[in-house]
């Protein structure tokens, strides 16, 4: 049986980054004695980047379009008219559940965030236009990060917003707990413990509960907690479900350096295509869920990092592949990466984008969940396993490939260059990559209106500079990117171990 510990757990961490390794050296070997192979390999390959590139333009524009419609919703009103109970003979949730039945609790996970960063989150969650009596906050602190930043956060949020929730609940995560790994989900999980037993006793049955894993920095729309309860309620019953909002990277974009603007907003229009394929679509970050699924799988893990995919895998494999995960077309506002000094920012993003790649160290759990399951097909095991590999095997080389490796035939053997193919080679991928470019012309233009209103203490002029980072993109990708991932994946192949470590958040003061 495959665990922990045994050669077969070993050799499923070593196989991500051997294969990436492989992949890396393998054109430069070959292209000193056959560059007609990888010659080959690199133009089929760069005419499925194009593919993909054109499939990113349709899927972000619909994307878009689907955000301006749901954002201009007012989804209050929505659920105080009547609801649909059943479609194409199907029940739906809101048969069994009325909107004034549901409970909005956000889970607020910090660490030793600035009290401002957490107090301006919380301010947007008591802008929405939920019943404030079913909105309850809980405010999950760590014991490491000191009693006294807990109490204090804990005193000004109680100050400020005491009469704004239904409940205000303020959680202490003990440090050291045996099994535990210094995570923020298992924080949140020491918080969702704690808030069982108060529904428990005050008979609040989990499935009226809507729990929203956030992070410090999460500020959300006046209309999203209505807009979750609206998907959730017109949901077939019995249906296990889950869900994600887009992240926007905005809430302090205009202050954030050229290059974590960039990576910010790449990963925003990386998102909003992934929404539009639901084989690639996962939990991610601040997300939404039904509680009941929660407490299903024995909540968050509390021995990993990759906390927001183990929770995808944990219901895949307990609910028998039956879970949906619905995207939400409202975004969360996030902070894009800052530190208070220019290297400290480009460091915590590097720290980001590893920590995000760390999720290929799922592989071996996944496959041992896959082995003891009796549920799901092996088709559609292999599938998942298949997925999980290839998306961090084309994290780590896409860009290597399209930048450096796809020049070694002409570099390392000039014979090659007097060949038929040799000759042309240089000529088909560059148009091919010419053609690609129409992707980055989209997501140049959706970026732009994503972006928030300009603030006071920026000119007009300062719009040029969301138009020339662009020119970083080949840096963005080769320097935080791909070596992010492929640093991800050698430390794990080499058996040495991530720890978890907490973005550091640098306030702007606001207008």
């Amino acid at each position: 049986m495959l665990s922990k510990g045994t050669i077969w757990w070993r050799m499923l961490e070593i196989l991500p980054g051997a294969l990436t390794w492989t992949a890396l050296l393998l054109p430069i070997v070959l292209s000193f004695r056959t560059p007609s192979i990888v010659a080959i390999f690199v133009i089929t390959f760069d005419l499925y980047w194009l593919f993909r590139s054109i499939r990113m333009v349709v899927n972000t524009v619909r994307t878009y379009r689907y955000m301006r419609h749901d954002l201009r919703v007012p989804w209050h009103e929505v659920l105080a008219s009547k609801l649909p109970t059943e479609t194409k003979g199907i029940r739906l949730v809101s048969a069994a559940i009325k909107p004034r039945q549901i409970y909005h609790v956000i889970i607020l996970v910090h660490y030793k965030e600035p009290a401002e960063l957490i107090l301006n989150s919380i301010e947007s969650y008591v802008q929405s236009h939920t019943d404030k009596k079913r909105l309850w906050l809980v405010l999950a602190s760590e014991e490491r990060a000191g009693q006294t930043i807990a109490r204090e956060v804990s005193r000004q949020v109680r100050a400020k917003f005491g009469r704004s929730f239904g409940k205000i609940i303020h959680s202490v995560h003990p440090a050291n707990i045996a099994g535990e790994i210094k995570c923020k989900s298992a924080n949140a999980t020491w918080a969702a413990k704690q808030l069982k037993v108060m529904l428990d006793r005050a008979k609040i049955s989990l499935n009226q509960v809507l729990v929203h894993n956030f992070d410090s920095d999460t500020r959300v729309y006046a209309n999203y907690f209505d807009y979750v309860a609206y998907k959730y309620l017109t949901t077939p019953q019995n249906q296990p479900v889950s869900f994600q909002p887009v992240h926007t990277y905005t809430n302090n974009i205009w202050d954030v350096p050229a290059l974590m603007r960039l990576c910010a907003q790449s990963s925003t229009l990386v998102f909003m295509h992934n929404m539009l394929r639901p084989t690639r679509f996962h939990h991610f970050s601040s997300r939404s869920d039904i509680f009941q699924t929660i407490v299903d799988i024995g909540y968050w893990t509390v021995n990993a990092i990759p906390e927001d995919s183990r929770q995808y895998f944990d219901s895949y494999f307990f609910y028998g592949d039956k879970l949906k995960i619905i995207p939400l077309y409202i975004p969360l506002r996030m902070d894009a990466v800052l530190a208070e000094t220019y290297k400290g920012t480009f460091v915590n993003q590097y720290r980001q984008l590893r920590r995000w790649a760390w999720g290929i160290s799922d592989l071996p759990y996944v496959v041992s969940r896959a082995l003891r399951d009796k549920q799901i097909s092996w088709g559609n095991k292999m599938s998942q396993i298949l997925r999980l590999i290839e998306s961090h095997f084309s994290w780590a080389t896409s860009a290597l490939y399209i930048s450096f490796l796809g020049w070694m035939p002409v570099v390392f053997n000039t014979r090659f260059t007097q060949t038929v193919l040799g000759y042309n080679f240089p000529i088909f991928t560059r148009y091919i990559l010419s053609l690609a470019l129409v992707g980055l012309i989209t997501g140049v233009v959706i970026s732009y209106l994503l972006l928030p209103p300009r603030p006071k203490h920026r000119s007009s002029w300062y719009y040029l500079n969301f138009l020339w980072q662009w020119l970083l993109v080949p840096i963005a990708s080769i320097f935080l990117s791909s070596l992010a991932a492929i640093d991800a994946q050698t430390g794990l192949m080499l058996g040495r171990r991530l720890d978890y470590q907490v973005t550091e958040k640098a306030v702007v003061p606001q207008n």
